[in-house]
């Protein structure tokens, strides 16, 4: 693989903008411009105000550390290893997980929408092709929904193709980004600090000299998860344009919901995987 394409992918990387700089309150936008440019809002909280707990846990992508914001809390912080984009074609984690955070924030709003309105979002029930998986994503935006029949109508009108999506698994709030200087972690008690993450031949840390984009989560608790749960969520993540990794991990659901969201690709996110796509949702993984 020669310089100049790996120069040329993270140069046009780095061009996909992912962050807005307006504070998250209030629904996001659904139009179908943001759906093809999902950009997350800035988290409202002070860094100022935030009080770390305890640590959690790292993986591949970030440290994660349970936190508040004055008497607001807990919420989960996840802090990515990679300041800026790595010089070799992968995806930017920080990249990945705010374009998701953003994406399934409209996907709830618009539900919550047809909801109020005793309508459905119509999708291809059998969604195989990376423009099947654009078209299915497309269908939450505000477009779409107000092309689509009334549900009374659906019955009717509706060919035997599409599916009615009524109902949205249960999802991890997101509260918006924020930045994490490299010095407040050096200020942090020793107990408190991230500690170097190796995982398989990787060795991940984070220096003291940088800054960080991190995501405030809420905090999901440790919890079973119920296969059937986690079936359901998988089917309407595929129902919703999203590819499978090659990796998928069980520890990245607690209690049913998915906590790692760079474990599911958006169709025009970097890495969106035709072949997984084409064979479905997939199973639970063990």
């Amino acid at each position: 693989m020669s310089s100049d394409y790996v120069e040329s992918r993270v140069a046009s990387q780095r061009r996909i903008a992912f962050r807005d700089d307006t504070p998250m309150v209030g629904p996001p936008g659904t139009t179908a411009t943001d759906f093809k440019m999902p950009r997350l809002r800035r988290c409202p909280f002070t860094l100022d105000s935030m009080i770390w707990e305890a640590r959690v846990d790292g993986g591949i992508d970030g440290y994660v550390w349970k936190v508040s914001f004055g008497a607001k809390g807990p919420f989960a912080l996840k802090v990515f290893w990679d300041a800026e984009p790595v010089d070799f074609p992968t995806y930017y984690a920080p990249q990945r997980e705010c374009q998701n955070a953003a994406l399934l924030q409209m996907i709830q709003t618009a539900g919550e929408q047809e909801a109020a309105a005793s309508r459905a979002v119509l999708v291809n029930a059998k969604p195989t092709t990376w423009d099947d998986a654009v078209a299915n994503l497309a269908a939450f935006s505000d477009e779409a929904r107000l092309a689509q029949p009334a549900r009374a109508d659906h019955a009717s009108v509706m060919p035997p193709r599409f599916h009615q999506v009524s109902t949205i698994p249960r999802m991890k709030r997101c509260y918006g980004w924020l930045t994490i200087p490299g010095h407040v972690l050096r200020e942090l008690d020793w107990s408190l600090r991230p500690p170097p993450v190796q995982v398989d031949m990787i060795k991940r840390h984070l220096a003291f000299d940088r800054e960080y984009i991190a995501i405030v989560y809420e905090f999901v608790e440790e919890g079973e998860s119920d296969p059937d749960t986690v079936q359901k969520a998988l089917d309407f993540f595929w129902l919703a344009g999203f590819s499978r990794t090659f990796s998928p991990l069980s520890k990245n659901w607690k209690s049913g919901v998915l906590v790692d969201l760079s474990d599911i690709i958006p169709p025009r996110g970097y890495g969106w995987k035709a072949d997984l796509y084409e064979k479905g949702p997939g199973s639970p993984c063990t």
